[in-house]
């Protein structure tokens, strides 16, 4: 099982502060934007971020992770005392074997006895049974014979409707879409703002921020999760963002001579003014238009003027 507290460089039992930390320093060395080599290994560690940061994610990996070195101990344990065998059981495992013992045992045990006791033991009912069988087999015989001659009737056509399966995004979280059509992801080193975005649209989502001057960024978040996007500029930012499912590379826009969008129902909207940040930015997305937001059509998003 991977430790997720090694791969963030932590001891077990680290708070959320020193998890962002190590998270935000990490990305700065393997984030694919700076470092194609590292993708791999960024995505691990946005995983390990994923989990740790999350309360509840983070409390059932606490447990598993526990639960693995305790039986990690005792097979070292065991392996150091050859000459004597001990045995550790959760409470779910004592409770199945208590199970065991009262019902599916017992009721093993009560079976094989009565096989025992009827096994060879054939009396004269047995033959009255087959003298009463022999004839009836005798005339479904005949029964089948004469069936037989009859013409087979045509079954029915049964006709099968091929099902297709549900198409599947081709977008995963860190993923920068429109990097590419607007310009190159800006990252700078020396500020220490972010934005946390929250994706309760019930949709998929993909947010690009813009200065007055030049594109900086672009993210992916999936249905029911955040992204923290981070190294944003002192310069207040305009957000635009589109959602939908079902996004796809190959996917051309009707309006933009572009390629790469949802496929299932895209809307696309603005904010309606640029907005500066402070220490700590937080933006929670609904399904429909937000406040300060608008709806606007496909040339206006990808309108790079």
């Amino acid at each position: 099982m991977a430790n997720y507290y090694e791969i963030l460089g932590l001891h077990s039992g680290a708070s959320f502060s020193e998890i962002r930390t190590a998270f935000r320093r990490l990305a700065k060395i393997y984030h694919p934007d700076k470092n194609p080599a590292g993708k791999e290994q960024f995505t691990i560690i946005l995983k390990a971020y994923e989990t740790l940061s999350d309360p509840k994610l983070k409390s059932s990996y606490d447990y598993k992770l526990n639960y693995n070195w305790a039986i990690t101990q005792n097979t070292s344990s065991n392996s150091k005392n050859s000459g004597t065998k001990t045995w550790s059981f959760d409470e779910k495992e004592l409770k199945r074997r208590k199970y065991y013992e009262e019902h599916i045992k017992k009721y093993a045990k009560t079976k094989e006895t009565y096989k025992q006791e009827t096994e060879g033991k054939k009396t004269y009912n047995e033959f009255k049974y087959i003298l009463f069988a022999t004839p009836v087999a005798v005339a479904l015989f005949l029964l089948i014979l004469h069936l037989a001659a009859a013409p087979t009737p045509i079954p029915p056509v049964k006709i099968q409707l091929k099902t297709t399966e549900p198409e599947v995004t081709a977008l995963k979280m860190g993923d920068t879409p429109y990097s590419t059509y607007f310009g190159r992801n800006k990252y700078d080193t020396t500020s220490k703002l972010s934005l946390t975005v929250k994706n309760n649209t019930g949709l998929e989502l993909i947010v690009c921020l813009f200065t007055k001057k030049r594109f900086i960024r672009s993210c992916y978040v999936a249905k029911g999760y955040y992204a923290e996007i981070l190294e944003l500029p002192k310069d207040p930012i305009t957000i635009r963002y589109c959602t939908g499912n079902c996004y796809s590379y190959d996917y051309k826009l009707k309006e933009k001579d572009v390629y790469g969008a949802f496929k299932d129902n895209p809307k696309f909207y603005q904010s309606q003014k640029a907005t500066s940040l402070n220490s700590f930015n937080e933006l929670t997305l609904l399904n429909g238009n937000n406040d300060g937001f608008k709806e606007i059509n496909e040339r206006r998003f990808f309108n790079r003027d």
